[in-house]
């Protein structure tokens, strides 16, 4: 994941180190998931992650949220 953040840093002139951070606090709120430096694993978008992606998309959601009175 490292590498893709290099060059996400970049290409965006984003700070590797604020990458990371985001990253980071992303995994900690199970919106993605990624290995470690001893277990590679690709970046995935994790069940909850996409729920917020189509939130914030103009896609339908079949969700309702209920209020109590």
């Amino acid at each position: 994941m490292t590498s893709l953040l290099k060059d996400l840093s970049e290409e965006r002139e984003i700070p590797l180190s604020t990458l990371k951070l985001n990253a980071r606090i992303l995994r900690e709120l199970n919106l993605i998931s990624y290995g470690s430096t001893r277990e590679k694993k690709t970046a995935e978008v994790e069940k909850l992650g996409s729920f917020v992606l189509r939130l914030l998309g103009d896609e339908p959601v079949g969700a309702m949220i209920r209020f109590a009175d």
